[in-house]
């Protein structure tokens, strides 16, 4: 079975969200609500809302909204159909009524839910449809939550489960997690038990707001939103609803009571403090100061950023296993706090195997999918040691669990699978198909005579070992017979960030501008070097890849994007332009299209123009989409929406070009660019923007060196250029730039804050 068309019933933010990703895959949806106005609205709403559910706002058109009296109908020809109304039982069922008519004999039917019992969904449905009928469970936002929970009952058809199952991970993206058909299933039983446990600690042990969100975000591993910026971001009567579900539905719980609300939140929601939605939760905004709530008089107060020793440390360490166990054996109030919060809810999820899941991975998987941990529980419990963390249990009077218990005698709780799914690239090293390691990279075979380069330096910057590693790469493909091409790829939780800034600087206060030069140069030639190699190149960018992160993906052949890229040159945020090819390869996306004929050169100045626009104002591309609206990425370039896929994708896709007859790109000898009236053009649109006080003179100056790039030069527009004029131009003003004191200003900034400065 093939799903092609999908129905969704309920148009709220949930509903509008999965029928929104659904449509950024490519299918045709049917949105149906009470009222043709609350579907259309909602649709409206999803095309404004930020973060966007939408990757393109085209998409919008892939999805027909109505109401469910005069349109249920429409689900007919649709193979699978999603129920996302009211948490409410009798809503549902009344809903079901009106659905099981018009359902078509072979649709997959499924509900939203995320506490209502299988089996009181079910009750009178036919027996045919029972089979059909499971529980998918979406993350919000749909889009960029990578979680979803599926749970079958002991009528559904297995088959049509895995039907389901493949779509959302291969079409969609999604990790899909087998759970059972328990109160809050997987991820919010684990991860509201940890939030309520943390905010009954807070108030028990005296600790402020601000100072649990310090520690339970990144130095535990956990998202920078941590504990109460997370329950404001959700609703603090969301979380309040959940807590409750949990509370009156799970009676024989040995940890009920965690799940009662303090009376600090049931005070608050009183008050209408119900989190950012409300412009008031556990924390407040009044103009650019955050105020945060005492936990016991429920003031709002202008607290400082807390410092403490063991955090301090956590801050400087990259690994996480290293800072979860420096903070549990700090201490201080960090590590304190830490041992009253973490232990007892690793307990806590141990005691649920069996109940909740019959895999440690899935609970692992839904923690990391659906509430963005670094590591799942039982892998963070194995990382510091099975028997370490049970020592560490039993000095704080905590039962340790009988299946920590016996994972103690192995060390592992996984027996003898790898913790976690090992990515191709993992594979390649597990298997000791490493042909080349260096400090700041890996030169991999990836089998099927493809090699993978991957690039390893803090945040996957870019600097002259990189480059240097990537060169010898080529070198490798060129010369043996048995390779088809090269991937550039990597696990990081980002592609790349950029350049490595601190070592401009460095050679900029030391006044080495031939070393400057040199670098950049050598970049130019070696990103040139790909989409010109006997050999195809592909590059395969995933979430964040800026400055020169886009410049190596613009210097390949072909580029397999995952679906959630966010993709710029950037460079101007630190006082520069690109200066390793990627205003010469923006360029030629813009103008590669356009005729050019016997006597008459097209006008390329509005092309010129968007490229400037792009560059100057740094814009980022926010999905996959909007780079090939934007250029970064070309139409015959691919998207990928599983990203655990994306490595295989990129090699099928070097396979595939090797096998068609692949030819490199010939280099461009006839760039026809405006020249100096074009770039006169650009220079009155920034003189304009400075006086009006939009843009800084500094601003004004990168710009006008930039047009002068893009444009051609000293041109009159009639001849054209080569595309090493334009990169000697780019690098000639890429150096010069390097050289003003407010661009060193910007890059000082930004390695201090990681924020641009406008000066």
């Amino acid at each position: 079975m093939h799903i092609r068309k999908v129905g969704v019933l309920g148009a709220g933010v949930m509903g509008s969200g999965i029928a929104a990703h659904i449509a950024n895959a490519g299918y045709s949806v049917e949105l149906l609500d009470l009222k043709d106005e609350w579907s259309a609205g909602a649709l409206k709403k999803a095309l404004k809302a930020k973060p966007a559910p939408f990757m393109d706002k085209r998409f919008a058109g892939r999805v027909r909204t109505g109401n469910f009296d005069d349109h249920m109908s429409r689900i007919t020809d649709c193979d699978w159909v999603v129920e996302v109304v009211t948490e409410d039982a009798a809503i549902k069922q009344s809903l079901y009524e009106k659905v099981l008519p018009h359902l078509g004999e072979n649709a997959i039917f499924t509900s939203n839910t995320s506490g209502i019992p299988l089996s009181t969904l079910t009750a009178g449905f036919p027996e045919d449809v029972k089979k059909r009928f499971f529980v998918t469970h979406f993350y919000n936002p749909p889009r960029y939550m990578r979680l979803l929970e599926v749970i079958q009952g002991p009528e559904t058809d297995p088959a049509l489960v895995d039907v389901v199952r493949q779509f959302a991970s291969r079409n969609l993206g999604k990790g899909v997690v087998d759970a059972k058909d328990t109160v809050n299933f997987i991820a919010n039983r684990i991860g509201i038990h940890g939030m309520m446990l943390t905010l009954h600690k807070a108030i028990e042990l005296g600790y402020g707001v601000r100072e649990v969100d310090a520690i339970t975000g990144p130095a535990m591993g956990r998202p920078s939103s941590a504990t109460f910026k997370t329950a404001d971001l959700v609703g603090v009567d969301t979380l309040a609803h959940v807590a409750k579900n949990c509370y009156d539905n799970l009676p024989n719980d040995e940890e009920r009571e965690i799940f009662q609300l303090p009376s600090a939140v049931t005070q608050m929601l009183e008050k209408g403090y119900a989190g950012r939605k409300a412009g008031a939760g556990f924390y407040k905004k009044e103009g650019k100061t955050l105020l945060t709530l005492n936990l016991e008089t429920l003031a709002f107060e202008n607290i400082d950023k807390p410092r403490i020793d063991s955090l301090g440390v956590a801050k400087k360490t990259d690994d996480v296993v290293r800072r979860v166990a420096g903070l549990l054996a700090a201490d201080d109030r960090a590590g304190s706090f830490v041992r009253s919060v973490l232990l007892p809810s690793l307990a806590y999820t141990a005691r649920r195997v069996g109940e909740i899941a019959d895999d440690v991975a899935a609970i692992d998987d839904a923690m990391r999918w659906g509430f963005n941990w670094d590591l799942g529980p039982f892998e963070l419990w194995e990382k510091l040691g099975v028997s370490n963390v049970n020592e560490w249990m039993q000095g704080e009077g905590i039962e340790v669990p009988a299946i920590a218990l016996e994972a103690a005698k192995s060390g592992s709780f996984y027996g003898d699978r790898t913790v976690g799914s090992p990515t191709p690239l993992q594979q390649a090293k597990e298997s000791d198909r490493i042909l080349n390691k260096a400090f700041s990279s890996n030169l991999l075979d990836l089998g099927d005579g493809v090699l993978a380069y991957e690039f390893k330096t803090k945040m996957n910057s870019l600097d002259d070992s990189v480059v240097n590693g990537l060169s010898d790469a080529l070198d490798l493909m060129e010369s043996r017979s048995d390779i088809n091409g090269l991937v550039l790829a990597n696990d990081g939780d980002n592609f790349s960030v950029g350049a490595n800034i601190m070592l401009i600087l460095m050679s900029i206060n030391q006044n080495k501008w031939e070393d400057i030069e040199k670098m950049s140069g050598r970049f130019q030639d070696v990103f040139r070097r790909m989409h010109q190699s006997s050999k195809p190149v592909v590059a395969a960018p995933h979430n964040m890849a800026l400055g020169g992160g886009a410049e190596i993906c613009l210097g390949a052949d072909r580029i397999r994007a995952h679906a959630e890229l966010y993709m710029g040159l950037v460079e101007v945020g630190v006082g520069l332009i690109p200066g390793a090819g990627g205003t010469l390869e923006l360029l030629k996306r813009h103008v590669e299209d356009l005729p050019v004929e016997r006597d008459l050169v097209f006008d390329r100045f509005p092309w010129v123009a968007r490229t400037f626009m792009a560059i100057g104002t740094a814009k980022v591309a926010t999905s996959a989409y909007e780079a090939k609206d934007l250029r970064f990425l070309r139409q015959r370039d691919a998207i990928t929406f599983d990203r655990a896929c994306l490595v295989d994708d990129a090699k099928a896709d070097v396979l595939h070009l090797a096998s068609t007859g692949y030819r490199p790109e010939p280099a461009c000898e006839n760039l026809y660019l405006p020249g100096r009236d074009g770039a006169a053009a650009i220079g009155a649109l920034l003189y304009s923007m400075e006086t009006a006080g939009n843009i800084s003179a500094h601003d004004r100056l990168i710009g006008n060196k930039l047009a002068r790039v893009l444009t051609g030069g000293d041109t009159d527009g009639r001849k054209p250029v080569t595309e090493q004029h334009v990169l000697d131009l780019e690098r000639e003003v890429f150096l010069s730039l390097c050289g003003e004191e407010l661009s060193k200003a910007r890059i000082m900034h930004m390695l201090q804050t990681g924020k641009p400065l406008r000066n």
